[in-house]
């Protein structure tokens, strides 16, 4: 399963333009259920309407006398789906525009992100998650992969964001087996920071700690 934002694209959310007025993004966030919609000028991203914001402005105000952010928080069509919802959650956008090269490209949902990650890390199969951090410079996804598979395990899928600002690099681990104490030791003896591991011995309890899991990451 692909995990980049490229591919949960979605159409079935309007796109505001600048002429619009505020009585129609209103309606618009009203009808999709929605607290934000994108404003787009052509291919250029001029920013976010938030329903809060315009709940008591002039409902004949067009879109353009709002005031924007010089860079409208964005995110490039190629970035793995966990950049996307580290931006939700610093945002609390439901919206988020998807830019590459200074052109609009589409929108994506954080509820399709959620559920995308959802499933990929707790759908069917047994298995664990890890969630790791190391120093940016440390991180090998080979040897991440090798220190696994010694322990018998298989890498079913990797994540990674770095925090802005940051030196450290967090890597979300979806492996095929549930007994990874021994994988666990060995990462820790390779440098590797173990923040998180949730094992599916049981699909209620599995549940409930990847949920934990998500608050810990605050997505």
């Amino acid at each position: 399963m692909s995990m980049i934002v490229h591919d949960f694209i979605t159409t079935d959310f309007p796109v505001l333009k600048p002429t619009d007025t505020v009585q129609y993004a209103l309606l618009m966030m009203e009808d999709f259920s929605v607290t934000n919609l994108i404003i787009v000028d052509g291919s250029q991203l001029i920013g976010y309407a938030h329903y809060a914001q315009l709940d008591d402005m002039n409902p004949d105000m067009p879109l353009s006398d709002l005031v924007f952010e010089n860079k409208p928080v964005s995110v490039d069509g190629d970035h793995s789906i966990i950049n996307a919802l580290k931006h939700f959650a610093e945002t609390h956008l439901d919206l988020l525009a998807v830019v590459r090269n200074d052109v609009f490209e589409g929108t994506v949902w954080s509820k399709d992100l959620v559920n995308a990650l959802g499933n990929s890390t707790t759908a069917g199969n047994d298995g664990s998650v890890l969630l790791l951090e190391c120093d940016i410079y440390d991180y090998s996804i080979s040897l991440i992969g090798r220190l696994v598979e010694a322990e018998d395990g298989k890498v079913l899928g990797l994540w990674t964001w770095q925090p802005e600002g940051d030196q450290k690099i967090q890597i979300m681990l979806k492996l095929n087996i549930r007994h990874i104490d021994n994988i666990v030791s060995v990462l820790r003896s390779n440098g590797y920071r173990v923040l998180h591991h949730v094992n599916n011995k049981t699909s209620e309890l599995f549940e409930d700690r990847y949920k934990s899991l998500m608050n810990y990451l605050d997505i």
